[in-house]
């Protein structure tokens, strides 16, 4: 029950301050931004209910609430802020919990969930430094929201508990945060590399999902990042999303990792999103470098596109189906092995069939090629009598 309270309590608000942002305000980025948190309070509440022993159920709710309220607060000070009549009753209060809401939320996500994933624990007692340093990074990284005097980001608000005095105090602790903030990340990482490189099946299974779903975003932003700074719109705002998209992933892989629900699946879905992602690159250059010859070609007899773009197209539709096999066999010899290899029998199996007339032959090679492409804990053959021996 505290789980549930917990989680509803951390979607009510940030629906609550999403409701309270002025409308001009009101992006995409924060629609986004409220899938993200309902999903990571979601899972977090599930797995508070269903292994309340592993503390990465309780550190997403943790952030879902931490995430909410700095939403609630910010959606309270912005909407005062642009009210003509004035501001309302704790503006300046709520502005500053908004600030300093930002940042902890980020951190029990990004940092704190890899450093103990898959089991809750840390690896040894040896990486208790980093949790704690972790937590000291944190704490000095909210300093600098907390007093430091003059405005509140784009709120023009001054800080109600900014202190001049103690802005050398406040810049020597922001620049430990900052020394901080990248070996503690890179030590969260490396103790997943380190769990992978020790686990078993299972626990490899588990890492793989949080690390594909962090690949997936670790690639995206920096991507949207780039091509808006190259003026690349539609590519950037498409990176955006699918950075977003991975994000709000993330808890749901960590939850079907922990609950070890259809854990296996994830060499597949890698496989099949590697596979589309090279199919997809190669037919857009492929499409692109036709239309380019095809115009350059045609130039000198036709003064419009429409033949070069219709050809480009034939050309990349007759591309799809072949080269989607043969991208697809090679990412699944890699990444989806099991698939691979058990194609591979089938397939040899049914070239066998071709030469083989005896029953007894066939049923055996029927029952070892399931015994060995899908390992089932027990097998059985049933073959229907022919018409005249029934008849008999």
């Amino acid at each position: 029950m505290v789980a549930i309270g917990l989680g509803v309590a951390a979607v009510t608000a940030v629906v609550a301050g999403l409701l309270l942002m002025p409308p001009e305000r009101s992006t995409p980025d924060l629609l986004l931004f409220l899938v993200v948190v309902v999903t990571v309070s979601g899972v977090g509440t599930f797995l508070a209910m269903r292994v309340p022993g592993n503390v990465i159920g309780w550190l997403l709710l943790a952030s879902g609430l931490l995430f909410g309220y700095g939403i609630l607060s910010g959606g309270y000070a912005y909407r005062s802020i642009d009210d003509p009549t004035g501001l309302w009753p704790g503006t300046a209060l709520l502005g500053w919990l908004n600030n300093l809401l930002f940042l902890p939320p980020v951190m029990i996500v990004v940092v704190a969930v890899p450093l103990v994933f898959p089991d809750g624990h840390l690896l040894s007692p040896r990486w208790r430094w980093v949790a704690a340093a972790l937590a000291i990074g944190t704490l000095a990284a909210g300093v600098r929201p907390a007093f430091a005097p003059g405005p509140m980001g784009d709120l023009g608000i001054d800080n109600p508990f900014g202190r001049p005095g103690l802005e050398p105090l406040i810049n020597t602790i922001d620049t430990l945060a900052a020394v901080t903030a990248l070996p503690v990340f890179i030590a969260s990482m490396a103790s997943v590399v380190v769990r992978y490189r020790r686990g078993g099946p299972i626990e490899r299974h588990q890492l793989k999902w949080l690390i594909a779903v962090t690949a997936l975003a670790a690639a995206s932003l920096p991507f949207a990042f780039v091509g808006g700074t190259l003026g690349l719109t539609v590519a950037a705002n498409a990176a955006w999303f699918v950075g977003f998209l991975a994000i709000a992933a993330l808890p749901i892989a960590i939850g079907i990792a922990i609950l070890r629900y259809r854990l296996f699946e994830i060499d597949r879905i890698i496989s099949r999103t590697l596979g589309w992602a090279i199919v997809t690159g190669v037919l857009v250059a492929v499409f692109a470098g036709a239309v380019v010859l095809l115009q350059a070609a045609l130039t000198p007899f036709t003064h419009e596109n429409t033949i070069a773009v219709a050809a480009s197209t034939l050309v990349a539709f007759a591309l799809f189906q072949p080269l989607r096999r043969r991208v697809q066999r090679a990412v699944d010899r890699r990444f989806d092995r099991a698939r691979y290899d058990g194609q591979k029998t089938v397939d040899a199996f049914a070239e066998q069939l071709r030469d083989r007339v005896e029953l007894t032959a066939i049923r055996g090679g029927v029952l070892a090629t399931v015994d060995t492409v899908v390992r089932p804990t027990s097998m059985g053959l049933w073959l229907r009598r022919p018409a005249a021996d029934a008849a008999r």
